[in-house]
């Protein structure tokens, strides 16, 4: 299995802390660091972490990265992207295309089995997986679901149904899903100029290929989009609920 994070993207900075949100500490430990523990069950063969190159050097996030888990890499992001499909095609070159993938926003904690999540996917056949949540904010992409459960479309930016993409991906086959990027950045289906990546999931359906959800518990996301949520996550992690 590849484990792929996304953490170059714009994020949230607490005004007091220069450094990026996914390195907030709260009762000692990182958010990027909980966010691998929490991957640590899946067992993948290698993780691979998009980051700005600026915050590598200035942070020296790739020694960090080693001493939280030795099986990381990371990919310097040198300059801004199009968007986070953009990003995350940067990265082929580190993945195994006949594994699964698993995709992560590196500001996004799930307080669930991951393990379990990712055994139910694969026990139902689908050839991919999102988690979801029920929202209404345009904030987040959207999922619309036919009578079998069947994710028929994705929409970015615009709420579709109640169901908002929770920012964890599963894909049966890597390759698959980075061509599946490549063909949607080919089509230029880009939301006010930037191509992300839950749009991607289109391609596949196109293909006949099956999406499945699983629907998180309240309070089992903890999205980090505004200092509000930066808020709410460190008085959780706090509390020991993060």
């Amino acid at each position: 299995m590849n484990v792929l994070i996304l953490a170059a993207g714009e994020t949230v900075h607490d005004g007091n802390e220069p450094y990026p949100v996914w390195l907030s500490e709260a009762d000692g430990q990182l958010m990027l660091e909980r966010q691998i523990k929490a991957l640590s069950h899946l067992n993948p063969n290698r993780y691979v972490v998009c980051i700005r190159a600026s915050d590598n050097t200035a942070h020296h996030v790739g020694d960090i990265l080693a001493m939280i888990e030795p099986k990381a890499v990371v990919v310097d992001i040198k300059r801004e992207t199009a968007g986070a499909a953009c990003t995350a095609l940067l990265a082929i070159g580190k993945m195994a295309f006949d594994e699964e993938l698993v995709i992560v926003n590196a500001t996004d904690q799930h307080h669930v089995d991951l393990a379990e999540i990712v055994a139910r996917f694969r026990e139902s056949g689908a050839d991919g997986g999102v988690l979801t949540f029920d929202s209404l904010h345009p904030r987040y992409s959207y999922v619309r679901l036919d009578g079998d459960e069947n994710v028929v479309e994705v929409a970015e930016k615009r709420p579709i149904s109640r169901t908002a993409n929770a920012g964890f991906y599963w894909l049966r086959n890597a390759g698959e899903f980075f061509q599946a990027l490549k063909d949607m950045i080919l089509k230029d289906a880009q939301v006010n100029g930037r191509f992300y990546v839950a749009p991607a999931l289109n391609e596949l359906i196109l293909k006949q290929k099956v999406i499945k959800t699983i629907r998180l518990p309240k309070d089992a996301y903890i999205p980090v989009k505004s200092a509000r949520q930066l808020d709410h996550y460190e008085q959780r992690a706090g509390e020991g609920n993060a």
